[in-house]
């Protein structure tokens, strides 16, 4: 037996060993935790973490994550996170779970120690700022003061306006993308592909090899569909720009009712308007919770696989490694399931259970989108979620519901301490969302109500006795209310929309208390905004109307010169035409 062969060997096995045992775990533990704080921006801890290797296996215990945005709660925590790896699939360097378990997953939970990493800052959200500033301009201090002729001394300056942003973004916008859909529209560029294809026409008829002219048939019938299809296809988006030109008109008069609560508001008077009303009073709470949730879908889809990168190939500095598939080729990493059970809520908390397939780092070679479903139910308490991400295409699109019912609600607030106040109490709240991706387009709508609810408005701030005690009122005699929003536009740039019932109970309070005088000072303001605005819709409507004009004059002489010449080529191609061998006999 050779020592001197052997022991360095078992030395260096020991030493494996040893890194594996003592060392591996906490590694990886640290590295999760970072991983995590990296991402949340706030602390991160976990319990223990421990893993095998004869029978690849890790369990997580005890993980909880803070929330950035409330030193003393937990984003979300969990008991347990347990699974185990097939091993033939770790042989091919791919990490393979069947099935895995995620127990005691819980949202919201109180921490003892504070939660807030140093030398980070949360990330200021636009569109809560945004409502939180409206909101709180909404003031209502001088409300005793109104007389009609309140507003004709303001001066309103045109630069500040969102409706006169609003046009000069949309006649720029129109500048470069009608440019754009002209030059693809153009008939002389259709004319053209059509000459050359009438010129290897003519040469094909003269053709006296019949096999050759067929082929040559056959290949310009090809071109001819094709520029036909590219036709439709520019056709289509050459009217949905029209049709987008349309829906940006109805984006400037929303704009234009904003502007108008915005001078309300500078003057010191409320707005009438129901949108303005919904928005003061629901705004903040909605766009605080939007912006968590989309918060979260960021880091989410920041972690997703991008299937544009190329996921069958690795690049190297010499050469290229090519992974040849095989009848069953696993991704890289896959769960086929994962089992979910947790609570929800921090009092009188819901049992739920559920399970998410198909986590996977290779969509593309997993051919199918990553699902779940969760559902609970204790009492009159009802929980359905259900949720689907495909990534197996060019960009990821996502279909997620939520029907939540019977939460209860111990206490709640709508609009803002510093202009009017609406706490509600002891209602049952039912909750109805529906979110759509594509990319990163947003399309979502959201409902919720509240039944057996005592409404009671702080109004404090109004010194007026007539308002406030009409105000006080509108809400003391109501028990429900339904809060609805929806959203759009981008990721980047998410569209917030609200309404609620709420607004047109607070209208008319206002509208019967303040008669006449506010409704005058609105009109004043609002003819002040107008004509502020007027030169620029002005403007922008004689450049819609103008490109709008153009393109469906190109659109009419190129659907005429593809339909004529192109209907017309392709009866000259048909099989008849052909001029078939003369066979003797």
């Amino acid at each position: 037996m050779r020592w001197s062969y052997i022991a360095p060997r078992l030395g260096l096995l020991v030493i494996l060993w040893a890194f594996f045992f003592f060392a591996f775990d906490p590694l990886l533990k640290w590295g999760l935790v970072k991983g995590i704080e990296k991402g949340a921006g706030a602390k991160a801890e976990i319990a223990s973490l421990h893993t095998t290797f004869l029978h690849p296996s890790l369990k997580i215990t005890g993980l909880a994550v803070a929330d950035s945005k409330e030193e003393y709660r937990n984003l979300l925590e969990f008991s347990e996170l347990s699974f185990s790896a097939e091993g033939a699939p770790l042989l091919e360097k791919k990490l393979v779970v069947d099935e895995a378990a995620l127990k005691g997953l819980k949202f919201g939970t109180a921490r003892k120690t504070s939660g807030r990493l140093p030398f980070v800052k949360e990330e200021p959200s636009p569109m809560v700022d945004a409502m939180v500033a409206e909101s709180k301009g909404f003031a209502l201090d001088r409300v005793a003061d109104v007389k009609g002729d309140f507003a004709a001394d303001y001066k309103v300056d045109p630069a500040e306006l969102e409706s006169v942003k609003l046009a000069k973004e949309l006649e720029a916008k129109y500048d470069k993308d009608y440019k754009d859909i002209a030059d693809r529209v153009d008939p002389k560029k259709y004319q053209a592909a059509l000459d050359e294809l009438k010129a290897r026409y003519e040469k094909a008829k003269d053709e006296k090899n019949f096999a050759k002219q067929a082929k040559d048939y056959a290949e310009i019938a090809k071109e001819v569909k094709k520029v036909t299809d590219q036709f439709k296809k520019d056709k289509a988006e050459a009217q949905a720009a029209i049709a987008a030109a349309k829906d940006a008109f109805k984006a400037v008069d929303e704009a234009r009712k904003k502007d108008t609560a915005n001078v309300m508001s500078k003057m010191k008077l409320p707005s009438l308007d129901k949108a303005s009303l919904a928005r003061m009073l629901a705004g903040p709470a909605i766009a605080e919770r939007t912006a968590q949730g989309m918060k979260w879908a960021a880091m989410a889809r920041k972690y997703m696989p991008d299937n544009n990168k190329g996921v069958l190939k690795n690049e190297a500095k010499r050469g290229r490694e090519v992974h040849f598939p095989k009848e069953h080729s696993y991704p890289t990493v896959l769960v086929r399931r994962v089992y979910v059970s947790g609570e929800l809520g921090a009092e009188d908390p819901l049992d739920y259970s559920g399970s998410i397939e198909g986590l996977t780092t290779q969509p593309s070679v997993y051919g199918r989108p990553t699902t779940a479903e969760v559902k609970g139910a204790k009492g009159a308490r009802r929980l359905d979620f259900r949720c689907s991400v495909d990534a197996t295409g060019a960009e990821i699109k996502t279909d997620s519901s939520l029907l939540y019912s019977g939460i209860p609600v111990k206490q709640m607030s709508f609009g803002s301490a510093s202009s009017l106040l609406v706490n509600v109490t002891g209602a049952a709240a039912a909750f109805d969302g529906k979110l759509k991706t594509a990319g990163a387009a947003l399309d979502g709508k959201a409902t919720v109500k509240l039944t057996g609810a005592a409404f009671k408005a702080d109004a404090s701030k109004i010194k007026m006795e007539q308002l406030r005690t009409a105000v006080e009122s509108s809400f003391a005699g109501l028990n429900s209310a339904v809060i609805e929003a929806g959203i759009a536009g981008t990721v980047k740039d998410p569209k917030l929309s609200v309404d609620t019932d709420l607004a047109a109970a607070l209208s008319k309070a206002f509208s019967g208390a303040l008669g006449a005088e506010v409704k005058k000072a609105q009109e004043e303001a609002q003819k002040k905004i107008d004509e502020a605005l007027k030169p620029y819709r002005a403007k922008l409507d004689s450049l819609a109307s103008a490109k709008q004009a153009e393109l469906e004059g190109k659109l009419k002489d190129a659907e005429g010169k593809v339909s004529g010449q192109g209907e017309s080529l392709l009866k000259g191609l048909t099989p008849a035409k052909l001029k078939l061998p003369k066979i003797k006999f």
